[in-house]
């Protein structure tokens, strides 16, 4: 019982450790990149940076994200429950506070003033950290928490992609709180970065290649896959339209890697083979994702 509860202790302090990274690498991208560049990134965050730009009487940008978050924390504890908030809750604190005193520890206002370098590398940097934090199931509250109850009821939407839904709003407030449509247009690359890096932070481990092989000598094909590489194999019943032959088509999931080895065995084999090779987004079952894993 000492052994398990030891290893579960070791395992509460490092999942703590990797959340206060990933809450640093946020805290960088808003406080180094985006903000000294005028660049709202969306959400609460992009909020906090427009109010900040109209009323300069309000606190730094990362106390103003603490308090937005005060009634959307509220929400995500009834919705979510008592765990995830307290995570949430520290991922939240920790960025917030780094986001007002890393200027003043690094002693630099901005990595960069190129607005391009700071929309790609601060976006970048935004999306990685947030793609990692939804990961360990954190965030660091604010539209992170909404996107966690509209993926609840849309599921088939990925996060990447409502967060772009919702940040256009954003956008055009950055645009009027600016006075300065070029200043959104770079915030839009920062968004549009941060949403792409974000889905394959988030998704990039589960997409794989789905495969579907014609071959006269499909029976060696697939005994060859099986043994030789090792790839799961289905054989799908098929009709020819034209010469009305019925055949059996090879259909296939693998890793993108294992395809070259594929194609070069299918050289090997039957050269005159028709491949058809398409991007599966997710795949559940063995050596791939699990069903009962629970979803971003």
């Amino acid at each position: 019982m000492v052994s398990s509860n030891k290893k579960e202790g070791w395992k509460f302090f490092f999942r703590y450790i990797y959340i206060t990274l990933t809450a640093l690498m946020y805290a960088v991208a808003i406080a180094l990149f985006l903000n000294p560049n005028q660049l709202a990134p969306g959400g609460v965050s992009g909020i906090a940076i427009i109010l900040q730009e109209v009323f300069p009487v309000l606190p730094g940008v990362g106390m103003l994200i603490l308090i937005i978050n005060i009634p959307i924390m509220i929400l995500g504890a009834w919705k979510f429950g008592l765990r995830f908030i307290l995570s949430t809750l520290y991922t939240l604190i920790i960025s917030s506070v780094l986001i007002d005193i890393l200027p003043m520890v690094v002693h630099m206002e901005a990595v960069t003033k190129d607005p391009m370098l700071a929309a790609v590398i601060g976006g970048a940097l935004f999306g990685l950290s947030m793609g990692l934090m939804f990961r360990m199931e954190t965030t660091t509250g604010g539209m992170d928490i909404i996107v966690k109850i509209v993926r609840q009821k849309k599921p088939h939407l990925k996060t990447g992609q409502i967060y772009l839904i919702l940040d256009v709003a954003v956008l055009a407030g950055s645009a009027v709180a600016f006075h300065n449509v070029e200043v959104a247009l770079f915030a839009a690359v920062a968004i549009y970065v941060s949403a792409a890096v974000m889905d394959k932070a988030i998704y990039g481990g589960d997409e794989a290649t789905l495969v579907y092989i014609i071959s006269n000598k499909r029976k060696v094909v697939a005994e060859k896959m099986l043994e030789e590489l090792n790839v799961g194999v289905t054989m799908i019943q098929g009709v020819g339209a034209y010469s009305e032959e019925k055949t059996e088509v090879i259909m296939c999931v693998m890793r993108k890697q294992t395809l070259v080895k594929v194609r070069n065995l299918l050289k090997e084999v039957d050269s005159k083979a028709f491949m058809i090779i398409s991007s599966a987004n997710e795949v559940f079952g063995e050596g791939f994702k699990d069903h009962f894993k629970a979803e971003i």
